[in-house]
């Protein structure tokens, strides 16, 4: 082969690969992710199918401006949740904070109990996630602030046992000793029991207690609104009974309330260096509250029967009073009869 040949076969290869080079890297750069507004038209257009739901589902309590005076608000007692305020009572996270979108969705999902937030469950995760994508655009909060932090979830030693009837009588001391939840719950021992759990654990006995210890005490929630804590043993428990719900609202508290958030504050020890309170027992309450649930006795003890007979309807006065039947007469009874 010449060498001019050879010079122009060694330049036509460079710049093939030079093309080809050219070409990778702009087909790199067409894969990658733009700034071009995607994400927002996405977002938007999700806000706009949950604004079509809310419309649909939530609109008659929760308002037209999700501030929790719909036309069905004036009836409901607890009202509807406030959206412009975002405080959203049973979460994941830390009293106070934001909650995470799962938060929103199994509340939604699941509804509140005792209360006049039905379930949702027939609603799909796509419109979930709609919804709650519009829910947000009721208060600036989201926009100062991001969703909290999920609280940490100690160690249950308690959940290999039997018989939890160690975890409830412990959780019976703390409730009543320690974190003292008779000062809005109802007590279920008396003041005297209360003072011998504090001396056990080490505390000084409390000089008197309420009147109505056996009652729960009524307070103000952020909102200004008169709410009561659950009589464990009467009232719904509206997020869910069973012992890692419990452990949710207690360890993380309930925004908006006085119940406050007890992840962080369960450890103590005494002035001779011995943990008498410590994390896990936030199970022990737990399981404490849990029992007391099991133990509220049943509105209707027997099956309802329907009534299979005609009922009159009476459009104007009242029903006439049921007839006196007349005295048997036996003279035309028949003695004769075989069996």
């Amino acid at each position: 082969m010449n060498r001019p040949k050879l010079f122009s076969i060694c330049i036509t290869t460079s710049l093939l690969l030079a093309s080809v080079g050219c070409y990778d890297q702009a087909d790199g750069e067409f894969a990658r992710p733009k700034d071009d507004g995607s994400d927002r038209q996405l977002h938007s257009r999700l806000v706009a199918e949950g604004k079509v739901a809310y419309e649909t589902h939530c609109i008659g309590c929760h308002g037209a401006e999700g501030d929790g005076v719909g036309d069905a608000a004036v009836f409901l007692n607890p009202k509807p949740r406030n959206f412009q305020v975002a405080n959203f009572k049973f979460t994941s996270v830390r009293s106070g904070q934001l909650p995470l979108d799962e938060d929103l969705k199994r509340t939604i999902r699941q509804g509140l109990k005792g209360s006049s937030m039905p379930a949702f469950g027939q609603l799909s995760d796509h419109t979930l996630d709609a919804l709650v994508a519009y829910l947000k655009t009721f208060s600036p909060r989201w926009d100062e602030s991001d969703a909290g932090q999920p609280i940490p979830v100690v160690s249950d030693e308690f959940r290999y046992d039997d018989d939890r009837q160690a975890a409830i009588k412990r959780g019976e001391v703390i409730y009543h000793a320690y974190a003292s939840c008779w000062s809005c719950h109802p007590a279920y021992v008396d003041g005297e029991t209360i003072n011998q759990y504090r001396r056990d654990l080490g505390f000084p006995e409390f000089i008197a207690f309420r009147d109505d210890l056996h009652l729960g005490v009524g307070k103000d929630n952020v909102e200004g609104q008169l709410i009561y804590p659950p009589d464990f043993k009467r009232d719904y428990v509206r997020a869910g009974a069973d012992s890692k719900t419990l452990y949710r609202s207690i360890a993380g508290g309930i925004s908006g309330t006085a119940m406050p958030t007890w992840v962080g504050s369960m450890a103590y020890e005494n002035e001779d260096g011995q943990q008498v309170v410590k994390e896990e027992d936030i199970w022990a309450m737990a399981y404490y509250v849990e029992e007391l649930i099991r133990q509220r006795p049943k509105k209707l003890d027997d099956p309802v029967e329907p009534r299979n007979r005609p009922r009159p309807i009476y459009l104007h006065g009242e029903p006439p009073k049921p007839e006196t039947p007349d005295d048997a007469d036996d003279s035309e009874l028949i003695d004769d009869i075989e069996f």
